[in-house]
């Protein structure tokens, strides 16, 4: 797949964790944006390449950030009849408390024309 595949290549990861041993005169500190860096840098290894020189924080990210009792005020919210609802793509797999946006998007058909909201 082009673009996934290029990011896939062991020699220039390789390549990549040696510049950043050869940049870093100090600790780095950074903050990654997306729970999905997260996931990948985990994945293939590379906090443990990289893990003495650069220590990595998610406090960034608004979905791992949002506070349970909102994201339940969101899925209340989203329920009603008629409610057209807005959110970023990684939010409909956040679980609240009892549910999730998904659920709530699939429940939208019990309510007729309201399921309107989940088209484009």
């Amino acid at each position: 797949m082009r673009y996934l595949d290029e990011f896939n290549d062991p020699q220039l990861a390789g390549r990549l964790v040696e510049e950043i041993h050869a940049t870093a005169t100090r600790q780095w500190s950074i903050m990654e944006v997306c729970g999905g860096q997260t996931h990948s840098i985990i994945r293939h290894g590379i906090d443990q390449l990289i893990s003495d020189q650069v220590e990595s924080s998610t406090s960034g990210c608004p979905v791992c950030v949002t506070p349970l009792e909102l994201i339940d005020k969101a899925l209340e919210i989203a329920s009603r009849p008629g409610v057209i609802f807005c959110s970023f793509g990684d939010m409909l797999r956040v679980p609240g408390s009892e549910s999730d946006l998904f659920r709530v998007k699939s429940a939208a058909a019990t309510y007729g024309s309201s399921t309107r909201r989940w088209t484009r």
